[in-house]
């Protein structure tokens, strides 16, 4: 029973697989959200497959947002779904988390669970439903006060500092200057969120600017303890540069600006709190995955290695031959000729199914392929305010790209406008040769710029 229950699960488990997106499927889209058009980032988002779940509901949400149209309604579903499903858990190995289960089996992380409230309170109050706003904001407040465990509950200065934000565009400064406080009192360094914490009235124009197009993950397997865990280790990187960011108004008035932590430490936790019963699971259909496919590529190499031994062998023979019965200099000469060209032709056979059947097992086991995750996310943000009208469009402008505003997002008492730049790194560098066609690929340096172009 317990081998038909295993091999049940391994059966739903590649089932399931063949209907989730891969990263693949984001590429064109991420493309356009990299390059700043959130338009074309949502009209090339993949469809077909996990629409209306929570991740890809999570995604299109955020972007129609960056565009002023909000579309939450998918989010109000997601939303209702969480109600009372909250719950925690504690475990030796990651202290005490709180976890949602989706319907369709998706534990989201506890940044993911609160941004689907910021989320939804900023399309509220773009909605001018500023009560409605306010309700989200509460709740998402009490995901990260909540005392899961003295020592591990979830709590982020750069979250702390949105949330002031969607105070504010819901009219409650007071509870805006509560979380300013919070902000600053875990991370110090953050002594202009002091400041405004300590101001009895809010500033007339409050800018939130979102940087980062959201992590990439990376495989990275460490064969330990527990080969099959190991195995589907991976990390994430952050792209974003957070650069310095200028902003300028019609008349040429520049807003001081400051830039929050990053969202490091929300993947940190993210890979640290799988629950158990799902580690089980992955455990169970990434062992038969791995099995299966370590089986077939090990087939695989026997096989060609077999094919290039008897090409190799045969090829000799028929030099060997050739040489005897024509007993000439240019029978010796073909035949020598022959035989070598054989054995390469053989070894070549044998190498390149090596290298295509590890290739293969490598995109197989790769779990950062299929790593479900919510992809469009900020990585950190930008914030300026101003206590004097502003006259629009602004501008914003880091040293790589710019973007202009043409109103506020959000005009409640205070005028509060969120935009969003990718502010990302390059991840490679390409260079035409001359008027050739040949082109030549770098790493870009550190801080993610690219080299001088070579004097060809």
């Amino acid at each position: 029973m317990r081998a038909l229950l295993i091999f049940c699960l391994l059966l739903c488990a590649g089932c399931s697989q063949n209907n989730l997106l891969t990263r693949q499927d984001y590429q064109k889209s991420q493309q356009d959200f990299m390059g700043g058009d959130n338009e074309k980032a949502l009209l090339n988002f993949p469809r077909g497959r996990e629409d209306g779940d929570f991740i890809t509901t999570m995604e299109k949400g955020y972007l129609s947002l960056l565009q002023g149209k909000p579309q939450i309604a998918g989010l109000q579903k997601q939303a209702a779904w969480q109600e009372n499903q909250v719950r925690y858990h504690v475990s030796r190995e990651a202290r005490t988390f709180f976890y949602v289960r989706t319907p369709e089996d998706y534990y989201p992380s506890e940044h993911e669970v609160i941004w689907l409230h910021f989320l939804l309170g900023w399309g509220y109050a773009q909605q001018g439903k500023y009560a409605d706003a306010c309700v989200e904001a509460r709740i998402a407040s009490d995901l990260l006060t909540q005392p899961w465990s003295p020592s591990g509950h979830f709590d982020d200065p750069a979250m702390r500092l949105f949330l002031a934000g969607l105070w504010t565009m819901c009219g409650e400064w007071r509870e805006a200057q509560v979380d300013f406080r919070a902000a600053w009192f875990m991370d110090n360094s953050l002594a202009w969120a002091r400041e405004l914490a300590e101001r009895d009235a809010p500033p007339a124009q409050l800018f939130i600017v979102l940087g980062g197009p959201g992590p990439d993950v990376v495989w990275n397997p460490e064969f330990k303890a527990n080969p099959l865990r190991a195995g589907r280790r991976v990390t994430f990187q952050l792209r974003g540069r957070k650069s310095p960011l200028s902003i300028t108004d019609q008349n040429g008035v520049l807003i001081d600006v400051h830039l929050s932590p990053d969202a490091a430490k929300w993947y940190d936790r993210h890979l640290a709190r799988e629950s158990e019963l799902d580690e089980t699971i992955q455990d169970s259909a990434y062992g038969g995955k791995a099995a299966a496919s370590g089986t077939y590529a090990a087939g695989w190499i026997v096989a060609t290695t077999g094919a290039g031994i008897i090409v190799a062998a045969g090829g000799t023979a028929l030099g060997a031959a050739i040489m005897y019965y024509g007993k000439t200099t240019s029978a010796v000469e073909l035949g020598l000729l022959v035989a070598g060209s054989s054995i390469g032709w053989g070894i070549d056979m044998a190498q390149k199914g090596y290298e295509q059947s590890t290739s293969n097992l490598k995109k197989e086991l790769d779990p950062s392929i299929h790593y479900r995750y919510v992809r469009y996310l900020p990585e950190y943000l930008w914030m300026g305010w101003s206590d004097q009208p502003v006259a629009f469009p602004v501008k914003l402008s880091t040293p790589s790209e710019s973007t202009e505003i043409r109103q506020p997002s959000v005009v409640n008492g205070v005028a509060v406008t969120i935009a969003q730049l990718p502010d990302s790194r390059q991840t490679s560098c390409t260079y035409r040769m001359g008027r050739g066609t040949s082109t030549v690929v770098t790493a870009p340096d550190a801080d993610g710029n690219c080299p001088p172009e070579p004097d060809w």
